[in-house]
């Protein structure tokens, strides 16, 4: 899923600006946001991580003569944080590494647009998909045991709602966004090595977005916050040896530098 929003958001980026006469808004955008991974199992923190990532994306919009605003995303994002966490078995020895990201999304919305004067409210509700690589590099643990790193896929399929509004502030517009998604579909794959791929489905958990933008000419700037809630898996059993993923978050806040077409 995620080389198809490769090709969208690279075929929107350089979409001519003639294509783009229908739309409200062609905005290709880039910028770097600050990300946090923890797990936890019976209120205790497993791991946490952290650190930059960076992304790159589109976002259009079109609103219909009869006020229906049909509004998509797709962006790629990545990185390396840092890793603060444990071994598992047959104790628990600390162990910091480095963990790299890579992945993509898409969303769909559809809106009302409800204007008074200059201002404008656009309740919304849409899907999305959230798709990435979770790579933990090799590690030597504290007590100099040799740790070996392996790679996670994720996969999100969410529902979301909430409301946009914009209006101007002298020759700048402002403009503000917030809601909240449900996970109706995840799942986590890992290749345990000698028994293949298994895959663990967390549930869902509510979550929230916001963004708050301004822009001024073609020029436009946001700052975002975006989140996901993951509770346990069910026991799933490999090789003898019985696993789950644990309640897992992600928060990330974000700087976004976009140019509208």
């Amino acid at each position: 899923m995620m080389k198809y929003l490769a090709v969208a958001a690279l075929f929107l980026c350089c979409a001519a600006p003639s294509a783009a006469a229908g739309l409200e808004e062609l905005t290709p955008y880039f910028g770097p946001q600050y990300f946090t991974w923890k797990e936890r199992n019976g209120g205790k923190t497993l791991l946490k991580e952290h650190g930059p990532l960076f992304c790159a994306g589109v976002r259009l919009g079109s609103v219909t003569s009869s006020s229906i605003a049909v509004r998509a995303r797709a962006e790629l994002f990545g990185g390396e944080v840092s890793y603060e966490g444990q071994t598992q078995a047959p104790e628990s020895v600390p162990v910091d590494t480095r963990v790299s990201y890579f992945g993509g999304k898409g969303e769909l919305d559809l809106g009302y647009r409800l204007e008074t004067g200059p201002a404008r409210l656009e309740p919304f509700a849409g899907v999305g998909y959230q798709g990435w690589f979770r790579d933990l590099q090799d590690s030597t643990a504290s007590d100099g045991t040799r740790v070996s790193g392996y790679t996670e896929g994720w996969q999100v399929g969410y529902a979301r709602f909430g409301a946009r509004a914009d209006a101007p502030l002298g020759r700048v517009k402002v403009s503000a966004e917030a809601g909240a998604k449900y996970p109706f579909y995840v799942g986590n794959t890992i290749d345990f090595s000698g028994s293949g791929k298994t895959t663990f489905h967390p549930k869902g958990r509510m979550s929230g977005f916001a963004e708050l933008g301004a822009g001024y000419g073609n020029f436009r700037a946001s700052l975002v916050f975006d989140a996901l809630r993951f509770a346990r898996s069910n026991l799933k059993g490999v090789q003898g040896t019985y696993y789950f993923q644990p309640d897992s978050s992600s928060d990330s806040f974000g700087l976004r530098l976009g140019w509208n077409f």
